[in-house]
């Protein structure tokens, strides 16, 4: 296993996820749960993304699009992150940063999740583990369906 640090708590997790944004120089790919997105936006997350877009970051991600989350969809597809729609996703959810720093899950209860709850994540440095993270975005990606193309199918 590559030398870490875990995290045990949600904001802790979004603390290192916008240090994570803020340091990016090249780019920034995600896949994350719904909820951790609304968090993510709670926590202004999405106007470090859209500063990091301006100055010629490129930022993908992934989430699951539904109802519920047509309009923070929107706002980040306004902003400028590439976003795809993926229907279900049953492994770590994680942000990297440049291919080599990460924050990824170990254990989250995904249904029901607060600010307040406990997770278990794993935040590391290491340029080996953000590329075996990045296998499986691709691997997402490359099943996700186009965000504005979901957005429609829900309209």
């Amino acid at each position: 296993m590559p030398q870490g640090t875990i995290i045990g708590s949600i904001r802790d997790t979004l603390a290192v996820g916008s240090n994570i944004i803020e340091s990016a120089k090249n780019e920034i790919v995600w896949l994350l749960p719904p909820a951790m997105v609304v968090f993510a936006a709670q926590y202004e997350l999405p106007k470090k993304s859209k500063m990091q877009i301006e100055n010629g970051i490129r930022i993908r991600s992934i989430f699951h699009i539904s109802s519920p989350y047509v309009e923070l969809a929107r706002s980040l597809l306004d902003i400028g992150e590439d976003l795809r729609h993926i229907n279900q996703y049953e492994g770590v959810f994680f942000l990297v940063g440049d291919k080599k720093q990460s924050i990824s899950s170990i254990h989250v209860d995904i249904e029901g999740l607060s600010l307040d709850d406990k997770v278990v994540a794993f935040w590391s440095e290491s340029s080996t583990y953000a590329e075996y993270l990045l296998s499986h975005f691709d691997q997402a990606w490359t099943q996700g369906i186009d965000a504005q193309k979901r957005i429609h199918e829900l309209m």
